[in-house]
Order: structure tokens, then sequence, then C-alpha cells
């Protein structure tokens, strides 16, 4: 199994050195129903800028992890207090702290994060893992959730499955197509859905794009979501118990 994190979190407005060293990159038009939500931009280290209609600017990255502990810690923003954790473990703290990137958000010391999960087989992979990925759980964390909440695409015969986490600021896509993954989520997809994961959270359930799979992205989410209604018919369960 071959698995991507791609973490998103607000930050503090960048020094205007960073802001002027920035290479805009272009999102694609038709995925948002409204001009200019949001901006992207990269650096030449590999990280990436964004920033929204009201000011708001996010650091995000993305890293290839190899084991659930490294899946949770790979998406703090702040170093633990309470455990000594290895320097190394703490990628998007290190990147943060190497560009004086400071998180805006001082009560929340994870960022938000998406989770690729490239299998051979979805049913080789047990169900509790499935919720694992999503909620970027780590071995030592207990299983919380009761149900797995998802919805199924296919390509070529192979299928993928998007899974959403419990109020975890998470969510898993667990894919058997390694066209998919190359082609389509790893270079787009996987930024585009943690960008209308942003404006879902900060706008009461709101997706911000006409097109399909956003909108059922949007009700997966809602119904993992506390005081945001969903549609039951438009997305699968799966008891953990």
């Amino acid at each position: 199994m071959r698995i991507h994190t791609f973490v998103l979190t607000p930050i503090e407005t960048p020094e205007e050195s960073t802001i002027r060293s920035l290479q805009q990159e272009k999102l694609p038009a038709y995925e948002f129903n409204k001009k200019n939500l949001f901006r992207a931009y990269s650096l030449s280290s590999g990280e990436r800028l964004f920033h929204d209609q009201k000011n708001q600017w996010y650091a995000g990255a993305h890293f290839l992890k190899d084991s659930p502990h490294l899946i949770k810690y790979g998406r703090q923003t702040f170093r633990p207090p309470y455990k000594n954790i290895p320097h190394d473990d703490l990628s998007f703290v290190d990147i943060l702290e190497r560009n004086r990137w400071i998180p805006a958000n001082g009560q929340y010391d994870k960022a938000l994060c998406h989770v690729v999960a490239e299998v051979e087989k979805l049913e080789n992979l047990s169900l509790e893992m499935q919720s694992r990925l999503a909620h970027a759980d780590g071995d030592d964390d207990p299983q919380v959730a009761h149900s797995l909440h998802y919805i199924e695409s296919k390509l070529n015969g192979k299928r993928s499955r998007f899974v959403s986490g419990w109020e975890s600021h998470s969510f898993a896509t667990i894919t058997e197509s390694h066209v998919f993954a190359d082609d389509i989520l790893l270079p787009v997809s996987s930024w585009l859905y943690l960008l209308y994961y942003v404006y879902f959270l900060n706008n009461r359930g709101t997706i911000p794009s006409d097109q399909m799979m956003p909108r059922l992205l949007g009700n997966l989410w809602a119904s993992t979501t506390k005081d945001v209604p969903s549609n039951d018919k438009l997305y699968q369960v799966l008891s953990l118990l």
C-alpha cells in the first residue's frame, strides 16, 4: 500500500519577502461556481500556499507516509507538549517552522488532512484500517467510529472509495486505480478536495461547485458532521462493530 497525505492549515499572513517570491498556479475555474474563491501559489521548495477571498492564507504540503504513526504526527501544526515525538516525524511542523509560518488556529493542533491510499484490492484492507486512514489516526489511537460512511466510483473496472472521518477534520480516498491516483488525484483533485473541505467547514456545509463529485463529497462529509443535513441515499454505511 502506498500512502500519501495532503495537509492544509490556516496561517498568519506570510512575510512580504515570501509573498513576492510566490509563483501563482492556475486552479481549474470550472471546478468552482464562484470566481477567485482561492488563489494557489507554489514555492521552489515544493510547498504550496493558498489565499482565499477573505484574505486568509493557508499552508499546504504533500508527504509520502508508510505507517499510521507517521500519518498522525505528519499533520501536527504544533509540537505535542505531552509526548517527545522525533523531529523527523513532525514533517509539517518542520515546514511551518522553517518558513516561519504561524498557524492561525491556536486552539487546534492538527492540519486538515486528505489521505490517499493506493491498494491492490479494497477487500484486502480491513474496515478498521479504512476508518483509521479516514481519521488520520495512529496505531495507538482508540477506534471511536462506529461505522464507515463512504461513496465509491469506478474507472476501467478499478474502484475508488471516499471515506469521511467523524469530526476529525480529515478524510480518505482509497483507490485500486494507479491511473486515477497518478493522473487525477495526486496532481489536482487531492488539493481541490481540501479546498472544498475548507469552504465546507467555514460555510455550514456549503460546497462551492456545481460539479457532481464535489457535491457528493460534501454530502458525505455532512453525514459525519454535527448539525449539517445530509441525504442518506447518496452514501453507503458499513458497521465497524
